[in-house]
């Protein structure tokens, strides 16, 4: 069977056996690690510079190895979504080139090897995968042609499924609405709000945010809803 056979087969199974809750770009990112040899999976949705949405993940820590970057501004996945084509790096790559970023996911993850890459047409434009590994080491040829398949099959997957999603509601089909999308809109609406505030540029807020989750140690997506929440004032950075 051929590592895109193994990836249909096994996103057949979960079909029938996932709860209605978990949604098809968790299910793809699950179906990823059940064939190719890394330990967690996500992909992610970039349409405009410094708005990503985490379209799915396949266990809550890969989940937390996308927020930190999201968080951070930077990384492989925002590097292989800009030059798109593949980036992979060890944890002495991510020291390197991420040195903040390595810092956090080793602080919050078991993560020591990212490995991102477009999915395949039409959203490759758009739609990042991430594969994580505990390991650090740098994957043969042999892996990185079935991750390359089995990349290109998660796009056409997801591309499939999004064309027969026709009941939108806030411009989100039912296959992206997901907690983890609804909590990065916080992450929009705090900046709004903050943009207001401190009478800024939407991109200063940003990294204004960034500033602030760094600071308290936390991702966008919590210091955003304590921002509108009242819990953290933007323009002192005070708690309530």
């Amino acid at each position: 069977m051929s590592p895109v056979e193994a990836f249909h087969a096994a996103l057949d199974r979960s079909a029938t056996t996932a709860d209605a809750e978990v949604l098809l770009p968790d299910r793809i990112a699950a179906a990823c690690v059940a064939v190719l040899p890394f330990d967690a999976a996500g992909l992610s949705m970039t349409l405009l510079p410094d708005r990503r949405l985490p379209l799915g993940s396949s266990d809550p820590m890969a989940a937390t190895a996308e927020r930190l970057q999201f968080a951070l501004g930077g990384g492989p996945c925002t590097a292989a979504h800009r030059a798109h084509a593949p980036v992979l790096a060890i944890n002495e790559d991510l020291a390197a080139q991420w040195p903040v970023y390595a810092t956090q996911l080793t602080a919050h993850t078991p993560y020591r090897t990212v490995l991102s890459l477009p999915v395949g047409d039409p959203l490759s434009g758009a739609v990042v995968l991430d594969l994580y590994r505990r390991s650090a080491g740098r994957p043969g040829p042999a892996v990185l042609a079935a991750v390359a398949d089995v990349a290109q099959a998660c796009g056409a997957t997801l591309t499939t499924a999004l064309a027969a999603d026709t009941d939108l509601e806030l411009g989100l089909p039912p296959t992206l609405r997901s907690p983890a999308i609804a909590a990065r809109q916080t992450v929009w609406q705090a900046i709004g709000h903050t943009t207001v505030e401190l009478q800024i540029s939407s991109t200063d807020a940003l990294a204004a945010l960034r500033g602030l989750a760094f600071r308290h140690d936390t991702d966008l997506e919590t210091i955003a809803g304590r921002i509108l929440r009242g819990e953290v004032d933007p323009r002192s950075d005070t708690t309530g």
